[in-house]
């Protein structure tokens, strides 16, 4: 349901499909950060200053681009912000697995973008021990990490 009480918040509890809306060109933008994106219940100032006050029962990802609201002229969309990431380049599957470890013992969420590199947000202490263990190999860059990006299950075995 999608409503706007006296205040003019805007309240969010059910985001439904807008797939056969077209989006204005003036479109309102929800920041959220990456790790904000599951969560249930948000209230925030748009761009523009408008309200929003999302409370829903499913914590199904946010997606950028997505649109959480649409009435008359008014679209708000999903934007995910960049982050400072720790990047992995590498073509080594032991490696891989090694970062996947090195990053699971501390519970980050690790994510693969579309060119092959495996990203997690940054932290400090995590970075210089990963810069020194995988030399060369390891970068630091802005990225925005996208809920489809993150790794959370083998789809499919690795061999054979």
């Amino acid at each position: 349901m999608l409503r706007r009480d006296s205040s003019s918040e805007i309240w969010i509890d059910f985001i439904p499909s807008f797939d056969n809306v077209k989006l204005g060109r003036d479109s309102d933008i929800l920041n959220l950060s990456y790790y904000e994106v599951n969560k249930r219940v948000i209230q925030r100032k748009t761009r523009k200053g408008n309200t929003v006050r999302i409370q829903r029962d499913d914590s199904t990802a946010l997606h950028s681009g997505q649109c959480i609201y649409h009435e008359g002229d008014l679209f708000i969309q999903v934007n995910i912000l960049p982050c400072l990431c720790v990047l992995l380049d590498s073509q080594s599957l032991s490696v891989v697995g090694e970062f996947c470890f090195d990053v699971g013992n501390r519970h980050l969420p690790v994510y693969l973008k579309a060119d092959g590199r495996l990203a997690v947000s940054y932290d400090g202490r995590l970075y210089q021990a990963l810069k020194e263990k995988y030399n060369g190999s390891i970068a630091l860059e802005n990225t925005v990490l996208e809920p489809d990006e993150q790794i959370t299950s083998i789809l499919r075995p690795i061999l054979g």
